[in-house]
């Protein structure tokens, strides 16, 4: 029997984290995943956030890959959607430009990463609270964050494939 990277990654990837439904193959491009799940936040594992709650909804590559696509969501609290990019660390920029946020979480590279937190327009709906969202996103890592550190739960759905950077 065979396994294929992506047979391996479904089987690493649900050991880590619990998801309703799995799909993925392998393509020219890379991996191709579609999944939905539902979990409570955790501590953020990012140095110097653990004061932020997460959930991880596709792990970092390590790898020259991408993850493009595109997350749904609906959670119990306001979230933002938290990207994490390789960062290039021999850029040294002055002053006027100042430097994007970034934390030390290597991503199989020397460096550290650039984070972006998107706000997505939250919706609390008349039949109740709850917040949801849609968003496309290419990134390195991809989680549902909550920088407050309220703590919540999420049912989240993924499109997405591992696509190379074009160089």
């Amino acid at each position: 029997m065979v396994i294929t990277s992506a047979v391996l990654w479904i089987i690493v990837f649900s050991v880590l984290r619990p998801v309703d439904y799995v799909s993925a193959q392998t393509t020219s491009n890379g991996t191709s995943v579609t999944f939905t799940g539902t979990t409570e936040s955790t501590p953020d594992a990012l140095p110097g956030h653990s004061m932020h709650q997460a959930v991880v909804v596709l792990p970092a590559r390590h790898d020259d890959d991408m993850w493009v696509g595109t997350v749904s969501w609906v959670s119990s609290k306001p979230v933002e959607l938290r990207l994490l990019y390789d960062y290039n660390f021999n850029l040294h920029p002055d002053v006027h430009h100042g430097i994007p946020p970034i934390t030390q979480f290597q991503l199989g590279k020397v460096g550290d990463v650039a984070i972006a937190l998107i706000k997505p327009t939250n919706v609390i709906t008349t039949g109740g609270q709850y917040y949801a969202g849609t968003e496309p996103f290419v990134a390195k890592e991809v989680a549902l964050h909550n920088i407050q550190g309220i703590p919540f739960t999420a049912t989240y759905a993924v499109d997405a494939a591992a696509k190379p950077i074009t160089k």
